[in-house]
């Protein structure tokens, strides 16, 4: 008869049925309960969370330790890697949010919107997403690519030659109030509900970078050199040419309209109450011919954007990279933009089915698809325009190689 081997160990019943090995009990310790493990990674995570969240703007005011007493030293490339810390990694959604609304303040003053409203380019519905993804690509191609860079250059002369056409019928006053806005905008939105405001760094370094676009498009010497001066100017604008015209309630209402696009018919009310208490200062209210909004409105707007603030600062982890909007070239020459990146309209999104397919999803099914040709600096502007002024944009392009980091610019509008 075969002996089967048996080992000497045994098993001994465990309380739940089970057995144990060697008849020997486990250390309870040895295998925490849920009720520890579950608090102890809660906490060990928020921990994390407040341990990296201040990493990115501590790293970069380390490596511009020099310039804290007076950033206004900064050279617009220092400037431009300090700003796109917020723009791109830190705080980007009410960096963007805050810059929309600078545009939608913008059609306040007076001395602009008869030119808008005569050009029919924002009070058009067909044209307007058109103008709004256009001013969307400048302004990333500006703020986020290289000034210097041949492409940089490109786009600023587009910029120059589409103001250009319009000559003396802009004003030079209305060049420096808009730059105002985009300076200050951003930063009063995020300063009152993101996650962390801006520090004194980053504001005098968005201040240094647009100056020099300014100087770049022929008003730089018009803008003032702080931005307490700035405030002031900016003020004392608007008290002269901020007030009501039928004009500008056209070109906001179009504006409301474009928001408007993606929303039910039957929420139309709630979004355009909502769209009104974004407009927080009754003057600029006045101006584009609104209504105060409804307290219920002003309420949830503010609690809304109070609450994301405080769960991004407490809850979330920074972002491991940041983001990146600038269109991509393709074996064509020309550049697309990734969907995720679209504002209104996808007008320069390739036309594949992964795109079409975001598109789809991320407008719920309403989007028509994207427009698949691309386009390249110096034919945006609006449709029709896109061969006119090809060349002279190139050839201004090319002069300003000669300007850069140097007084003067080639490009100017007799300011």
């Amino acid at each position: 008869m075969e002996i089967l081997h048996q080992s000497n160990t045994s098993t001994t019943p465990s309380p739940d049925g089970g057995f144990f090995s060697n008849g020997i009990m486990p250390d309870a310790a040895a295998f925490p309960p849920w009720r520890t493990l579950i608090p102890t990674a809660i906490i060990a995570y928020l921990t994390l969370v407040q341990l990296l969240r201040f990493r990115a703007l501590r790293a970069i005011e380390h490596k511009y330790a020099a310039y804290l007493a007076d950033p206004y030293r900064l050279t617009y490339q220092q400037a431009g890697e300090i700003m796109r810390l917020h723009q791109l990694r830190d705080t980007p959604f009410l960096f963007y949010f805050g810059t929309q609304w600078a545009l939608v303040k913008s059609y306040g003053m007076a001395t602009g919107t008869p030119l808008l409203v005569q050009t029919r380019q924002l009070c058009d519905r067909q044209r307007v997403g058109r103008r709004a993804e256009d001013t969307a690509v400048l302004l990333i191609e500006l703020l986020i690519g290289d000034l210097d860079s041949e492409r940089g250059r490109v786009a600023t002369a587009r910029l120059n030659w589409l103001h250009a056409r319009h000559g003396a019928r802009i004003r030079a006053g209305d060049y420096v109030h808009t730059l105002a806005l985009f300076v200050l905008e951003p930063a009063r939105w995020i300063d009152r509900y993101e996650w962390r405001p801006l520090s004194r760094l980053e504001r005098v370094a968005y201040l240094v970078y647009w100056r020099e676009l300014a100087r770049r498009m022929g008003f730089g010497p018009l803008v003032p050199d702080t931005l307490e001066a700035l405030e002031q100017w900016k003020a004392a604008y608007e008290a002269e040419h901020m007030y009501f015209i039928p004009e500008n309630r056209i070109v906001a209402e179009a504006t409301v309209e474009l928001f408007l696009r993606g929303v039910p018919g039957f929420l139309h009310g709630l979004a355009r109450s909502l769209f009104v208490s974004f407009i927080d200062e009754k003057p600029v209210r006045d101006a584009l011919g609104f209504p105060d909004p409804p307290a219920w409105a002003t309420a949830l707007t503010a609690g809304g954007f109070w609450v994301r603030g405080f769960v991004v600062r407490y809850f979330f982890l920074p972002r491991a990279a940041p983001l990146d909007p600038l269109a991509r070239r393709a074996e064509d020459g020309r550049l697309y933009r990734d969907p995720k990146y679209v504002g209104f309209e996808p007008w320069y999104v390739a036309d594949t089915w992964y795109n079409r397919l975001t598109l789809w999803l991320s407008s719920g099914g309403r989007s028509k698809g994207p427009g698949g040709k691309g386009y390249v600096p110096e034919e945006l502007g609006p449709a029709g325009f896109e061969k006119l002024g090809r060349e002279e944009v190139l050839r201004q392009a090319e002069a300003m190689k000669g300007f850069v980091g140097g007084e003067g610019c080639p490009l100017g509008f007799g300011l």
